[in-house]
């Protein structure tokens, strides 16, 4: 329970001389150390709830914690994640040991400049914008989970697919390429990611009943492609 927090966290902070108590106007932990003022919202769980309670928070008190019990999932990507928001509004995390009551501080309160994050992240968005770049129908619903995803990628195998379908369902790798204008061909029927192409010999491919049902599948967007004259 959320008491089971306020002794340890209370207690740590005493340490450290401030001056604290309970329901102060609703804050849920109080302190004061001169003219510093802190406050500790005590959650079971971190999640939105307790974030929107700790920012508001921010407009009374000069420094602003969340404390829970240390979770399962401390290393793990999703704690990561909040973390990110934490730091990024300036509200520090205290985590209590169950089992032994041990207070720690996961995060000071301090806001988090954006930049040291996008200086760290340069790499994922320069292929973000690639990726983005690279979908010539950018015709994808957002917001939708489980349906295929028309990427890059797989805009460059529908057409390698289609101008195989044209060159009569089997061709040289070399035809294919000349035909479709996509430089890696050859490397997409010969990974064949989607099981759409079959090796019948050396440097020659056919469709395979999977590719057929795909040409099927996806004829809105190959007409897209082929309409703008994509790849080439």
């Amino acid at each position: 329970m959320e008491r089971d927090l306020f002794g340890p966290i209370k207690k740590y902070f005493e340490m450290y001389g401030y001056i604290a108590d309970g329901e102060v106007n609703d804050i849920d932990l109080y302190m004061e150390k001169g003219e510093e003022s802190v406050a500790v919202e005590l959650k079971v769980t971190l999640d939105f709830k307790s974030v929107q309670q700790a920012a508001q928070r921010q407009k009374l008190v000069d420094t602003v914690f969340i404390g829970i019990f240390k979770p399962k999932d401390i290393n793990s990507r999703s704690f990561a994640d909040k973390l990110y928001i934490l730091k990024r509004l300036g509200i520090g995390l205290i985590v209590v040991s169950k089992r032994t009551k041990t207070v720690e501080i996961v995060s000071e309160p301090v806001v988090s400049d954006i930049a040291k994050y996008k200086v760290s992240n340069k790499r994922k968005k320069k292929a973000l914008s690639e990726e983005f770049q690279k979908r010539r129908t950018k015709n994808n619903t957002g917001g939708v989970r489980g349906e295929k995803l028309i990427t890059g990628y797989r805009e460059d195998a529908l057409l390698v697919l289609d101008t195989l379908a044209e060159l009569g369902g089997e061709a040289s790798t070399k035809l294919v390429r000349e035909q479709s204008g996509i430089k890696r061909s050859t490397n997409i029927m010969h990974d064949n990611y989607y099981g759409w192409f079959v090796n019948v010999d050396r440097g020659v491919y056919r469709i395979c009943q999977s590719g057929y049902d795909a040409l099927e599948e996806f004829e809105d967007t190959i007409y897209l492609l082929r309409r703008g004259d994509a790849g080439k």
